[in-house]
């Protein structure tokens, strides 16, 4: 599950995670609009990889085909995708070679009409963080990972504060032990992360569970304090003040009394709420009050130039949604995965970028 790290609902990245906290309502009873565009009018659209989509669009196709029926917003209410239809798609792609972008490119044409959201788009990015570890403690390695102990029920649990103070301590509920307290904060924002042992190989953990406490974004509560002002607030500036205070940091993060445990994925990549891997700049988070998994989504904004702060470049291409987080909410808000390393972490941490939306609703059926 990822949460905002930042002041006013500002996603830093929320992780990729992930686990979905899907909304509950209706997309028309909040009365979005959207409205019919041809994709030769789509700024970009001839110029994408599209064949990058189709990999991702494919990883959610056996959820998709297998799943219950699904409900989209359109320029004409809600339309009801079923199972069947999505098949009938899926089938479609299969015998598409993912390097054929031209292919692609007119399968989505041939399956998907676009509709642009009638809202303003707001769009942020997470990452799947790495970080140094090991699966016994030592004096390097101090700081447990836990994962989902068995009494936690749907009532309030042990607070961060309780948590790291030794409340589960000596329960055999550690996965691993890490050294950073900050990159541990880091991948709980995040929802999964990739821990490199120090014995050899990579540990992959991912969301299962939280204590089932409120969530506080401490970049808000940095900006409270003064020690930053809002509009510097982002996940970099973030963690560059906890590291350098360290006694101080450690009781802003206690702030937010969520704490998140994992699970170990055995798997090489992160996967989204939909419960498939994820694909870095292909895979989108979403708010599923309005668009279901599975649907691929168009979106124009800007990116942060990587490694030069205030910089940003036009960022437009067709992503697949196949994850959700707490703070996505809107017919127009969306996360971009960006995948992991410091690149990554660079392009999540400082991307808040304006911008439109555009949803490809199946044509089938």
């Amino acid at each position: 599950m990822r949460w905002s790290v930042l002041a006013g609902g500002v996603l830093f990245a929320a992780a990729g995670l992930l686990s979905a906290c899907a909304g509950t309502g209706s997309a028309v009873e909040n009365k979005v609009h959207m409205a019919p565009i041809s994709f030769n009018e789509i700024p970009g659209w001839a110029d994408d990889r599209q064949g990058e989509a189709l990999v991702a669009f494919k990883r959610s196709c056996p959820k998709l085909a297998s799943s219950p029926d699904s409900k989209i917003l359109t320029d004409g209410g809600e339309k009801t995708i079923t199972a069947a239809e999505w098949k009938a798609i899926c089938d479609a792609a299969s015998g598409i070679r993912d390097s054929d972008t031209r292919g692609a490119r007119h399968f989505f044409e041939e399956n998907f009409r676009p509709l642009i959201v009638q809202a303003p788009g707001k769009f942020t990015g997470y990452f799947e963080p790495e970080l140094r570890g090991s699966r016994v403690p030592s004096r390097i390695f101090t700081v447990p990972v836990y994962r989902r102990p068995p009494d936690l029920g749907q009532g309030p649990y042990y607070t961060r504060a309780e948590i790291e103070q030794g409340a589960l301590k000596g329960k055999g509920l550690e996965i691993a032990w890490v050294q950073d307290p900050v990159a541990l904060f880091e991948v709980q924002v995040q929802g999964s992360g990739r821990i490199h042992l120090a014995e050899g190989g990579v540990l992959s953990i991912g969301f299962d569970g939280s204590n089932n406490r409120p969530y506080t974004a401490i970049g808000g509560v940095l900006a409270d304090m003064g020690v930053m002002r809002k509009d510097e607030v982002n996940w970099p500036a973030i963690r560059e003040w906890l590291k350098r205070h360290p006694q101080q940091g450690r009781e802003v993060m206690r702030k937010n009394e969520r704490y998140i445990f994992f699970k170990d994925t055995r798997t090489s990549a992160a996967a989204g709420a939909q419960g498939v891997p994820l694909t870095p700049q292909r895979s989108l988070a979403v708010d599923t009050v309005f668009t279901p998994y599975g649907t691929p989504i168009w979106i124009d904004t800007q990116r942060p130039v990587a490694g030069r702060a205030g910089s940003l470049e036009i960022y437009r291409r067709l992503l697949i949604a196949q994850d959700s987080g707490a703070a996505i909410k809107g017919p127009a808000r969306g996360d971009v995965f960006f995948g992991s390393g410091s690149l990554a972490s660079d392009w999540a941490g400082r991307m808040v970028g304006s911008g439109q939306a555009i949803v490809l609703v199946p044509n089938r059926g």
